[in-house]
């Protein structure tokens, strides 16, 4: 019997004391829209803001986990203000990656999608 590893993991942001998210296993690239992804910085801006809305259950956080709170919001310069810094987008991104893959690291990976070259 297979057990079937959690569907949602809660973590606390390592570099943001008393912050946590709490995140769901979204397959691989959770619906992430290549097409937008290559339309400029805005649009894949608002296209991982859209991912992480979609794998965020609850975070510590007083506002709602939407695209705006995420990518931040526009300001009279065009300027977006507000939203998640590089940081911690970079350690969500993979966070949420981890969970999608079990855990796996990328070598384990690929050692499992490759065909047996032992003899």
């Amino acid at each position: 019997m297979a057990l079937l590893k959690p569907t949602t993991r809660r973590l606390d942001i390592p570099h943001e004391p008393g912050e946590w998210v709490e995140i769901r296993r979204l397959s691989a690239f959770g619906g992430l829209d290549p097409d937008e992804m290559g339309k400029g910085r805005v649009r894949r801006l608002e296209e991982l803001a859209r991912y992480f809305v979609s794998a965020i259950v609850a975070w510590s956080y007083p506002e709602r986990p939407t695209v705006e709170a995420i990518a931040g919001v526009p300001n009279s310069a065009g300027e977006r203000e507000g939203g998640l810094d590089a940081v911690t987008s970079l350690w969500l991104m993979a966070e949420i990656g981890k969970l999608a893959n079990g855990d796996k690291t990328d070598a384990e990976r690929l050692w499992a999608s490759s065909p047996s070259i032992v003899g």
